[in-house]
């Protein structure tokens, strides 16, 4: 693709990346604080789940914490919302470095070791989150149930977790050659 091409391209990806960049906080908080405005109650659910129950109106199992026990507090609400905020802030790292890879495509940078560098980073934060993504429940349910007994919690890992993390690998393995590939080929106009 010609420069000429890339340009115009790029600048329009840039600012779908940036309009993802913002709306993806906003959609969480949103999503999260939903019961304010007559949506379901995201936090209530998250904590009829973790002492084992279902829905809103579901039987609790035998054994299982009373409901009552563990008070949605503003605080416990605030600390569950930051919680779910994490894979979110790994997501928007992911999204920024995106954005600045096509910002030096725009300006004609396809294969400088800044560009490099960021392949290494989108690596490294796709494995971020991978242990994100893992994490996340377990503190939410942390965080909603810290008022009342305490609970077991459990950890819960999937295949699509595992692609996440072999995703990462595989550009960090990526952005490894092609950083021997431009030193290679730096070396040979160096030599010529």
């Amino acid at each position: 693709m010609t420069p000429s091409k890339l340009a115009p391209m790029s600048t329009l990806i840039e600012w779908i990346l940036l309009f993802a960049l913002v709306a993806t906080p906003l959609i969480t908080v949103a999503d999260t604080w939903s019961h304010l405005f007559g949506g379901d109650d995201r936090l209530q659910d998250a904590l009829l789940k973790a002492l084992g129950q279902q829905g809103a109106t579901g039987l609790a199992s035998m054994g299982a914490p009373s409901l009552s026990d563990y008070p949605l507090t503003l605080g416990s609400r605030l600390l569950a919302t930051l919680i779910l905020l994490l894979p979110d802030l790994v997501f928007m790292l992911i999204l920024w470095q995106l954005r600045q890879l096509f910002r030096g495509y725009r300006h004609a940078m396809l294969f400088t070791f800044d560009q490099i560098r960021r392949y290494r980073w989108l690596g490294l934060l796709l494995c971020a989150s991978f242990v994100t993504e893992i994490i996340t429940l377990p503190l939410v349910d942390i965080a909603l149930t810290m008022q009342g007994p305490s609970l077991h919690g459990t950890i819960s890992i999937g295949s699509s977790d595992f692609r996440l993390l072999l995703a990462g690998l595989i550009v960090s393995a990526l952005a490894l050659v092609m950083w021997e590939a431009k030193q290679l080929a730096d070396d040979q106009q160096l030599t010529v």
